[in-house]
């Protein structure tokens, strides 16, 4: 039986060894391994295209926020469209329907936008949003029509596919992340700006602190363990990595062997748990082998790595 390969996605969205007007910059966008981190293959413009996070649809179709807008690859990132206008710019996340590759969402400055058929036309759905800017959204696994979205003002949900939306915890709390555990629906868990770890056990319904141990509270990042659903990790703003081995009752700091403890994004190897991956803002990538307990760099020198995602 031949052993999975994963296919993992890092978009880079600059580099501080970029010059203006110089001819040697360092190439930044998508990259794409699938070798577990051994080599990256550059997929995209050799432009410098600003890209902050990539996802893949069940039908091979390859999307990048970015910060031009959202640019769509129907053949393995070969060549790619801009499928925006000059209405959907600063694009931080964008979400594929798992069940419907045509269905897509884009978190942004200006707030959410879905395209229910393929890229060629956008609609704005920020009804009941008091600020447009979103950080995140999540597809709820059980029933696409429910989303989660990350705001400056907490944590927000729609249950009619974003035709409205409507604030279900954390007020007044800056969400900077949303993660649904991919080994339980019902688990949700929200990355703040100073505040730390918000758990929900019930569908988001309820949220509670999850910061015992966790000294640094900028949580950007957050990825969790299909293979052992009580191990947990958050990338954090000053703390590098910590973990949880116990559903995030308890943090310990998981960040020896990184040279930047700014770590924007975080990946499990979805064949292999041991294996991560730390995006660091003006660090580069890091990979542990390990399951966090050392680091190495990997690659992306004085890059910033800003979204990692893998199917």
């Amino acid at each position: 039986m031949q052993a999975r390969q994963d296919t993992v996605y890092m978009s880079v969205l600059n580099s501080r060894k970029h010059r203006l007007g110089a001819l040697d910059n360092p190439t930044v966008g998508l990259f794409i391994s699938t070798d577990a981190g051994a080599t990256w293959q550059h997929k995209g413009w050799t432009g410098y295209i600003r890209t902050f996070y990539t996802e893949a649809g069940i039908d091979g179709s390859i999307w990048s926020a970015c910060g031009n807008g959202v640019l769509r690859s129907s053949d393995g990132g070969s060549t790619w469209r801009i499928t925006t206008g000059w209405n959907i710019t600063e694009v931080l996340k964008i979400k594929v329907n798992p069940n419907n590759p045509a269905i897509a969402y884009a978190a942004s400055a200006y707030g959410v936008f879905r395209t229910k058929d393929g890229g060629e036309t956008w609609q704005e759905n920020n009804k009941g949003f008091p600020k447009p800017f979103v950080a995140d959204v999540v597809i709820d696994r059980g029933n696409v029509s429910r989303l989660f979205a990350a705001t400056e003002e907490g944590v927000y949900l729609s249950i009619n596919a974003g035709d409205r939306w409507r604030r279900i915890g954390l007020e007044g709390k800056g969400v900077r992340t949303i993660v649904q555990h991919p080994a339980d629906r019902t688990f949700f868990l929200a990355g703040t700006e100073d505040d730390g770890v918000f758990v929900s056990h019930d569908g988001g319904r309820q949220w509670k602190p999850s910061n015992d141990g966790l000294a640094h509270r900028t949580v950007y990042a957050i990825a969790c363990d299909r293979e052992n659903p009580a191990i947990l990790y958050v990338g954090t703003h000053g703390g590098g990595v910590y973990q949880s081995s116990d559903g995030g009752k308890r943090w310990q700091q998981r960040s020896e062997g990184l040279s930047n403890l700014v770590v924007h994004s975080l990946l499990i190897l979805p064949s292999k748990s041991s294996v991560l991956f730390a995006g660091t803002l003006n660090g580069g990538l890091f990979r542990s082998t390990d399951s966090g307990q050392h680091w190495s760099f990997n690659s992306q020198e004085e890059a910033q790595v800003w979204g990692l995602w893998a199917r």
